[in-house]
């Protein structure tokens, strides 16, 4: 199928350079012997976390017991919930999961633990159970070594459970290199004191998760990092371009639309809008614009109302005619993908593959 016989919007990977993508990330774990556990939360799609795992990775990591249920049902052998569990239903949801896949957990509270420890114990599992550091994100994780110990020594003498390690998010290193280099040195004095009172506590530390997309490259340069969890780098977006972590011919996912107005001066209307890309904004560059409109350097996708996309086209030169089709670059794969029903993989104009976002609205 040619992608001109598409309705639109749809949501289009090339599958050229994602598979380039998957290839790279897989090349960097084996040669640094940094584990590779993707976050499917940006693609939400078993066969990709298939794919995934066949070129190398460990397991993959979830975000919530819903999303895990879907990747189980899949296939996937090995999952890690990167989310704090506090209620008794979805604890009761992830360990129902044991029979089909390896399961393990970070919280940052013992009420967390606890709860988790109660639905593993009902089963007779034993959950590992990693302990969540803020390194300055400011978003989850206990605040310093001593509780990171606390806790730790709380989950070991919980019946259904152990102590799993430590896991951090260094979200707030989306930032230009110059920024990532003050940064860093803040957050690997968070990790080696949390690291090392834990060992002097008498308690093995046998995994450290961490790590993002945009901080996988400098994934090597974190103390004790044992594995690394970044989730857009396959298709990659606008937000990552804009901050220097990749470039256009990097962005594996577009959304085709179609020209449906052009009736109001230096305005041209998609029928694509806030839910076909979500309203996520640009977190880096000039923070303006909601994509990048491939065949037009000079126009801004400057808003998005439900069903129509606001294109400026007051410094453009180009011509645009009532019916004809553009790809566009979103701010944000992972909100953009959670949108919709089926994702084309393509090469050049044809349709080569279509995946079921099986996992999509999977936030339980």
């Amino acid at each position: 199928m040619h992608i001109s016989e598409l309705d639109t919007p749809a949501v289009l990977v090339d599958l050229d350079v994602m598979e380039r993508n998957l290839a790279s990330m897989a090349e960097y774990s084996a040669r640094t012997g940094m584990k590779l556990r993707p976050h499917v939360k940006t693609h939400k799609i078993p066969e990709l976390a298939l794919q995934q795992v066949s070129m190398g990775a460990v397991g993959i990591t979830a975000a919530k017991p819903s999303e895990a249920q879907v990747m189980a049902a899949g296939g996937l052998k090995d999952i890690f919930i990167a989310y704090p569990i506090v209620s008794k239903q979805k604890a009761d949801a992830l360990l129902a999961l044991k029979d089909l896949a390896k399961l393990s957990v970070s919280v940052d509270s013992f009420d967390s633990a606890e709860c988790l420890a109660s639905a593993s114990t009902a089963i007779g599992y034993d959950l590992p159970i990693l302990v969540e550091i803020d390194v300055g994100f400011g978003r989850c994780g206990v605040a310093t070594p001593e509780l990171a110990v606390d806790l730790a020594r709380k989950i070991e003498k919980l019946n259904g459970a152990h102590f799993g390690g430590l896991m951090f998010y260094p979200g707030h290193m989306m930032v230009p290199l110059e920024e990532q280099n003050l940064l860093l040195p803040k957050v690997n004095a968070a990790v080696e004191a949390a690291y090392a009172a834990l060992v002097k506590a008498g308690l093995d530390v046998p995994v450290v998760s961490g790590g993002s997309t945009p901080m996988a490259p400098r994934s090597t340069e974190f103390s004790h990092l044992t594995e690394i969890r970044p989730g857009m780098y396959p298709l990659n977006d606008r937000n990552l371009v804009a901050g220097g972590f990749a470039t256009l011919e990097n962005c594996a996912l577009t959304v085709m639309t179609t020209v449906v107005s052009t009736a109001v001066n230096d305005r041209v209307i998609l029928d694509g809008g806030s839910k076909t890309f979500s309203s996520d904004r640009l977190l880096t560059g000039d923070h303006l614009g909601h994509g990048v409109i491939l065949a037009d350097a000079d126009a801004v996708l400057y808003g998005l109302s439900e069903e129509h996309g606001h294109i400026d086209v007051t410094n453009s030169s180009r011509a645009y005619k009532l019916g004809e089709r553009l790809r566009v670059v979103p701010n944000h794969v992972c909100a953009t993908i959670n949108m919709h029903d089926t994702i084309y993989g393509i090469r050049g104009e044809q349709v080569e593959t279509v995946w079921k976002v099986a996992a999509r609205g999977r936030v339980q």
